[in-house]
């Protein structure tokens, strides 16, 4: 996890020096403005999680500057500081938004623990909405297409979902091989068990065991309690692993022997535990050739590879592309002809999930109810993917830099339609604009 990132503002230069001292020893990151004036531009050109402001400030007070703060970064979990006499303005700061206020005088130690409360708020509050937003999507998942290799999969996936037999699923990224876990899952006997994924490629090695299989207290470093891991989480239900083809040689080992015999460990403990889980594979490598590479456990691709789905690229099934269009998009809008005639010779490498984003730039972009090919930006989707042009030849981080740029540019530096666009969250979005040092023109 990365550090916090506090803004301070406040007047009194002495006290913003200790307690700018004092926070980056306590390990957070920290800026620092002395008026609102000088605020505003750091709020938009960063991301914080938390902030400090004084309710007394010269010209722009601290009210005010919660309230542009929260119409710029929404998230953020802002304390005040206010003076003996100023406790109803400290209330109102509490109606706009404000997490907590503390009184002046205080001592650091006060200020440290609202911090710590602030945080432990935002984390909270992201994992509460982070689980509504899982729950609505695991809910309310459709598999849109007519196409008669896309009809054989889902009879497929009928008939043995309620089976105790791993499943392997392949295709190329973008192509919904989650959908497919999920209707495995949900269409099964299982349905009112957990469902519970996890990206076998997001993760360090040791982050990733210790996801699926937990740990116990003082197993390493920053292990300050027991954790269960998500074999225990999804007991009874399915346990749904993407993009496997990441997982490390060394845990390969370990998850051949938990799928032999739903035993395992938690890390730095003795016992053994048991489940019983449905496992469900993913993933956009061709696992038989990573075999080959010695890339990926032999035993372990067979005792997966029971029933294998394979989903083909939307390339493939281009007759189900006015429905997935008419199910993307919003009430009221159109594609013109010219925008139709344009995704339908498009080449789709990122697939369904590129044409959403498409339809979704297309949108945003567009300024009626009809949207235009040059509102969907196809013609440098083209470009970056064709192997004739200079923009092949480059770094996949260039690539990344050069299409956040010109999202931005396009949509006048709003960064929250930019995100959308993106497929990103917000704060996402501004570390990459940190990180490539983009700046509006």
């Amino acid at each position: 996890m990365g550090k916090n990132r506090i803004l301070i503002v406040d007047d009194e230069k002495d006290l913003v020096d200790l307690l700018v001292f004092r926070l980056r020893r306590k390990g957070y990151e920290v800026d620092f403005a002395l008026n609102a004036e000088d605020a505003v531009p750091l709020i938009h050109e960063h991301y914080y999680d938390l902030a400090i402001y004084d309710i007394r400030l010269p010209k722009m007070n601290g009210i005010a500057l919660l309230k542009e703060t929260k119409k710029i970064q929404s998230e953020i979990q802002v304390i005040m500081l206010t003076g003996h006499g100023t406790i109803e303005t400290a209330i109102e700061a509490i109606r706009q938004g404000a997490f907590d206020y503390i009184t002046k005088p205080y001592n650091l130690s006060e200020l440290e623990m609202a911090l710590e409360k602030a945080i432990e708020n935002k984390t909270l509050k992201e994992k509460n909405d982070s689980m509504k937003k899982i729950i609505k999507q695991q809910h309310s998942f459709q598999i849109i297409g007519q196409n008669s290799k896309l009809r054989s999969l889902l009879e497929l996936t009928e008939r043995i979902a309620d089976s105790d037999v791993p499943v392997l699923i392949e295709g190329e990224s973008g192509t919904g091989k989650d959908l497919f876990a999920k209707a495995l899952h949900y269409w099964s006997i299982r349905r009112e068990e957990p469902f519970v994924a996890i990206n076998s490629g997001a993760l360090p090695e040791q982050l990733l065991e210790s996801e699926l299989f937990g740990h116990v207290k003082g197993a390493f470093t920053g292990a300050n309690q027991d954790k269960k891991g998500l074999v225990e989480a999804a007991n009874g239900g399915t346990l749904f692993l993407d993009e496997l083809g990441e997982m490390p040689l060394s845990l390969q080992v370990k998850l051949l022997r938990f799928l032999e015999s739903g035993e395992f460990r938690r890390i730095g403990e003795v016992r053994e535990r048991k489940v019983k889980v449905r496992t469900i594979t993913a993933t956009n490598r061709h696992l038989d050739e990573e075999v080959a590479k010695g890339n990926f456990r032999e035993d372990l691709y067979y005792r997966l590879n029971v029933v294998k789905i394979t989903i083909p690229p939307l390339r493939d099934r281009m007759d189900d592309l006015p429905l997935l269009v008419k199910h993307f998009l919003k009430a009221g809008k159109t594609l013109d002809a010219k925008a139709l005639k344009a995704l339908q010779s498009y080449d789709f490498p990122g697939n369904v999930r590129e044409l959403h984003h498409l339809l979704e730039r297309g949108m945003l972009l567009s300024t009626g109810n009809i949207i235009e090919a040059s509102d969907l930006l196809l013609q440098a989707a083209d470009k970056s993917n064709s192997k004739e042009t200079h923009a092949a030849l480059c770094s996949l981080e260039q690539l990344e830099k050069e299409h956040i740029k010109k999202v931005l540019a396009e949509l006048n530096w709003n960064k929250t339609k930019a995100a959308e666009v993106l497929g990103v969250s917000v704060r996402n979005l501004y570390r990459k604009i940190e990180q490539y040092q983009l700046k509006a023109m």
